[in-house]
This record gives C-alpha cells, structure tokens and sequence, in this order.
C-alpha cells in the first residue's frame, strides 16, 4: 500500500515538472521577460530625453544613436531573436509591400498638402546628399526594427500582451523620439506614422516593406525640411 503510494506520488511530481519543460515555462520567466521588456523601453527612451533636455547636444544625435545602436545589438544578441521573429522573411514580403507602399503614397499626399497649407513649419537646413543615403539605408531601418521588429517580439514573449498592447507601446515610443525637434504637428504626424506602421507589421510582420516605407516618407520628409 505504502510502495503504491509512493510510486503515485513520484509519477505525479515526474509529469508535473514534464509539463513545465514541455511548455518552456517556469516562475522566474515571466518576471525577467518585463525585466528585458523595460531595459528595451529604456533603450529606445534613454537617447531621446538626453536630446530634449538639452544634456546631449542637437548636433551629436546621430552620435547618440550611434551608442544607443551598440547597445541595442548587445541586447538582440543575449535576447537570441531569429531572423524570421523580427520580420526578416520573404513569404508575406509582397503584400507587406503592397500595404506599405499604400500608405506610403496616402503619406506624402497628406505631408505634401500640409505643407503647401502652411500646417509645418519647415526648418532652415539644408541636407547633404550623404545625409540622405544615411537616413534612406540606415537611420530608418533602424527605427523599424527597434519599434516595430523588436519590440513586437519582445512583447509577444510576455503573456497575457497582446497586439493592442504591442501597438500602444510602439506607437507612443515612435511618437516621443520626435519630441526632440520641438514641432507639434510634426508629433502628429509621427503618432498617425507609428500607428499606421504597427498596425500593418502586425498584419504583415516583415521588416523589408515596412523599413521602405519609413525611409522613402522620412526622406520626403527631410526634403520638406521638417526634420
């Protein structure tokens, strides 16, 4: 009697802890899952208060992104995302193209017609075509991958968040990196921007048509001299 329920007892303990490794879950994952979710936040936020309060020069703000890059490699890499987790794929690239380009072309009808109306207020600066190339080829991939790939794959790693959650944090960390240049039209429009962005990369998680899509309206936008 007594073996039998000893051997009940260690089956039960046996597939209890085979249930837990089966779904990868354990006390401790949650808790450094938010731990990870609020050291990203704080990545994508630290830069962009040192802007807006002055205490990192305007001018070095490339040079801030620059560090805030070095920084957030460090954290992809002990995070290990895969390359299809963040967007990197081909089978949904066409008609995450197709949407992105869509919006694209709403997008510059709508900064092009704002701005003939006298809406924003255009700085004066001119940019250099190397400026261009930069913002085209990498400062707004970058953006794309750290507030939508990233982010998106970091929340989805927490349970109980989902997409409105994912879509909320992005759009309003998307939206405060314009706070630097002090234009409120111009946060406006970054808010509509992040949104469209993240509610299409839910749709159509790739990383390819939605980094397009950021670049070709970010350079229309330095063009107007906005940013």
């Amino acid at each position: 009697m007594n073996t039998k329920h000893a051997t009940f007892e260690s089956f039960s303990v046996t597939e209890t802890e085979q249930k837990i490794n089966i779904h990868g879950y354990n006390e401790t994952q949650p808790r450094e899952s938010y731990r990870a979710l609020f050291l990203l936040l704080f990545l994508c936020h630290a830069p962009v208060v040192l802007l807006w309060l002055k205490l990192v020069p305007f001018d070095y703000r490339f040079f801030a992104c620059f560090c805030a890059l070095a920084a957030l490699v460090w954290f992809c890499l002990s995070r290990q995302y895969s390359l299809a987790e963040l967007g990197f794929r081909t089978d949904n690239l066409k008609s995450s193209l197709v949407w992105n380009l869509f919006f694209c072309v709403a997008g510059a009808i709508g900064l092009v017609l704002m701005h003939n109306a006298g809406f924003l207020r255009p700085k004066l600066q001119h940019h250099s075509p190397h400026v261009y190339l930069f913002y085209f080829f990498f400062l707004g991939p970058v953006q794309e991958l750290l507030f939508r790939s990233i982010l998106f794959s970091e929340i989805k790693r927490l349970p109980g968040l989902g997409n409105r959650f994912f879509l909320c944090i992005s759009t309003l960390s998307f939206c405060f990196l314009h706070i630097i240049y002090n234009h409120p039209p111009l946060l406006v429009i970054a808010l509509i921007s992040g949104l469209a962005w993240g509610a299409i990369f839910i749709k159509r998680p790739n990383i390819w048509g939605i980094a397009l899509s950021h670049s070709l309206l970010g350079s229309l936008a330095m063009a107007l001299h906005l940013i």
